[in-house]
């Protein structure tokens, strides 16, 4: 499937055992992606862009501008809220996280759209004290979602 090998290029080890396990890497190279068949992995993928050690290109993806929301819109504006550098462009972004800076009280919008939550949720992994607006709206997809979260977080 093309997350798990998309996590497996940047060096994380992927495990399925009782659940999913996904282990590091503690860095990883920018990267060039075409989404164009899994545009619905963009979020999520641009929120594993953010911590990358060079700029990605995520390419293809156009077509998620009419989605729950113009998600290539919404997507760079939560990123520049923690301090990433975005430059949209008609069909994809270009993410360049050197210029990350420590971001405190600061919270994510979700536009009311599920995968939006979880890019939020995502970046939340590593950026202490971010908080997202309306984690609820997850249950679209996963309705118990940020009880889980909260589980794997104990």
């Amino acid at each position: 499937d093309q997350w798990r090998g998309f996590l497996t290029d940047r060096g994380a080890e992927v495990r399925f055992t009782d659940g999913l396990t996904v282990t590091g890497p503690s860095s990883y190279p920018g990267f060039t992606v075409n989404l164009r068949a899994v545009g619905e992995l963009t979020p999520t993928i641009a929120a594993i862009a953010a911590f990358a050690d060079g700029p990605s290109s995520l390419t293809g993806i156009g077509h998620l501008r009419g989605h729950e929301t113009d998600r290539l819109a919404a997507i760079a504006t939560e990123l520049r809220r923690v301090g990433i550098v975005v430059d949209e462009r008609e069909d994809g972004l270009d993410i360049d996280p050197a210029g990350r800076v420590a971001q405190t009280d600061v919270t994510l919008q979700t536009y009311a759209d599920h995968r939006m939550a979880t890019m939020a949720a995502v970046l939340a992994l590593r950026i202490p004290g971010l908080k997202i607006a309306d984690p609820q709206t997850t249950a679209k997809t996963m309705p118990d979602f940020v009880e889980r979260w909260k589980a794997m977080l104990a």
